[in-house]
């Protein structure tokens, strides 16, 4: 089967405005059929018929039945349909249970009892919706075609929304990392923040896929989001627009007395801000540049990059393992194991620093865990954010797709993320930094804001001291 494989922090890392991190995802090369318009219930019922046949094929839990299925179909359906609809919708003459059939009789009832009536596109979208849904995993998700569209646009590297990648954690919307200079950013929005309502509706339940539609849309539109930070609460306003994401940033992005030092101990940085098409090319101009500067070791920044493209974090890793070396091992549902394996391709050998902390999720993982594990970098920062999953995206009737969790990812060592956690670094500097946030309750967002800066210095500070050490001991000097 060919396959696009996205790791998750949301893609795990799904950018979005938003970017879903800590899952990985796989693309499958199947092609859609049918268009978005009026949806005869024949179609709609076909749509329903390929969710239920992918899960029962590829998802991660084999025990699902057909009537959990059906069940959360006719959850979605009447959803979709509205409250009022749902009250005028007489069921008793309906078969029983979650079945295929309780969802084409519904469909009918909805269609003569309801007015106005809905339309049926939408009702079908709710019902493959509510299909995902009843597997209780926020990151198997079924994508109507106008958030399909999105979803594969993500990978080009512009999307139009106000420039955040969000992801779920303790199933709260969390901002994992604003781009640089989009909206969001200027707004002032940062990391760790929760938002708690988009446009009024609470996110609470909401899924992942749902928030990322709502707060992305049409350049010059606004969105308001209600914003929690520590214990503050506040409502922003921002005003959408072309959001081209920067793949990688060097030293330019830091402060010019960090720039100095870098460049007086000959010490390269790179920080890639995310895992997507871009990301190699914009990795590989940025290493090439270092090393006419007269690069002897670097420091790669993964600190707050919530993942993208597996496929992608694959590239990245091979350019540091040798060849031959393991990169990632992959288990399916019936505990198959894969392993992807390093090229031949030259590698980067000097001393390398890894950066990472609690965003740092899936494909950043990946990369991360396979160097710490061949011994070719150490890691420093926080823990990571603790994410193993692998998901399949497929492609559905009426230009619809879903992303379908079908597997799990190892580290070259064996280490299962779901069961052990998160990646702990060598050099752990600092806390998470909603920790430290809830440390400084009370005070002002200024002084958060300054500690917040001073650990991320410090975490930089340590890389730049192992890396003067490594290159220290690593000189090789005359036999006498």
């Amino acid at each position: 089967m060919n396959r696009f494989r996205i790791a998750n922090r949301t893609l795990g890392t799904l950018l979005l405005v938003a970017a879903l991190a800590g899952a990985v995802i796989v693309w499958q090369s199947v092609s859609p059929r049918g268009t978005v318009g009026a949806v005869t219930r024949v179609q709609g019922m076909e749509l329903l018929d390929a969710v239920a046949r992918n899960v029962q094929s590829i998802y991660i839990e084999r025990a699902v039945s057909n009537e959990t299925l059906y069940e959360g179909a006719i959850k979605g359906l009447l959803d979709a349909a509205g409250q009022s609809c749902a009250r005028a919708v007489n069921d008793q003459n309906a078969p029983a249970g979650g079945s295929r059939d309780r969802v084409a009789s519904l469909v009918d009832s909805i269609g003569q009892r309801c007015s106005p009536r809905p339309e049926t596109d939408r009702l079908f979208f709710g019902a493959a919706k509510g299909m995902l849904e009843s597997l209780g995993d926020p990151y198997s998700r079924f994508m109507d075609p106008r958030a399909y569209q999105e979803f594969r646009q993500d990978a080009q590297g512009f999307f139009f929304g106000i420039g955040i990648f969000i992801d779920l954690r303790d199933e709260h919307l969390i901002v994992v990392q604003p781009i640089p200079r989009t909206p969001a950013a200027r707004a002032g929005l940062r990391a760790g923040d929760r938002i708690t309502h988009v446009d009024g509706a609470s996110t609470e339940g909401m899924a992942l896929q749902e928030a990322v539609t709502r707060i992305r849309g049409p350049k010059g539109t606004t969105v308001r989001l209600m914003i929690q930070r520590a214990s503050r609460s506040f409502e922003v306003s921002i005003v959408r627009d072309r959001i081209e994401i920067i793949a990688a940033e060097g030293p330019e992005s830091l402060d010019a007395g960090v720039r100095d030092k870098l460049r007086q101990a000959r010490i390269g940085y790179v920080k890639l801000i995310t895992f997507n098409d871009n990301s190699v090319k914009a990795f590989d101009r940025l290493i090439a540049d270092a090393q006419r500067a007269g690069m002897r070791a670097l420091i790669f920044d993964l600190r707050n990059n919530g993942g993208g493209l597996l496929d992608i974090s694959l590239g990245i890793a091979d350019r540091f393992i040798p060849a031959g070396k393991p990169l990632v091992h992959t288990v399916d549902r019936n505990g198959k194991r894969e392993t992807d394996r390093a090229t031949r391709r030259p590698k980067i050998t000097i001393p390398v620093v890894v950066l990472v902390n609690e965003y740092s999720a899936s494909a950043s993982e990946i990369v991360a865990g396979a160097l710490q594990d061949h011994g070719l970098a150490t890691l420093v920062g926080t823990k990571t954010f603790g994410k193993g999953k692998i998901q399949s995206v497929i492609n559905l009737p009426l230009g619809s797709g879903a992303a379908i969790t079908t597997a799990k990812y190892l580290t070259p060592n064996g280490r299962d993320l779901n069961q052990i956690g998160p990646l702990t670094p060598n050099e752990v500097v600092g806390v998470r930094e909603e920790v430290l946030r809830q440390r400084l309750k009370g005070q002002s967002e200024e002084e958060m804001e300054r500690r917040l800066n001073q650990m991320r210095a410090e975490q930089l500070a340590k890389a730049i001291a192992i890396l003067k050490m490594k290159m220290r001991s690593s000189v090789v000097r005359p036999a006498a």
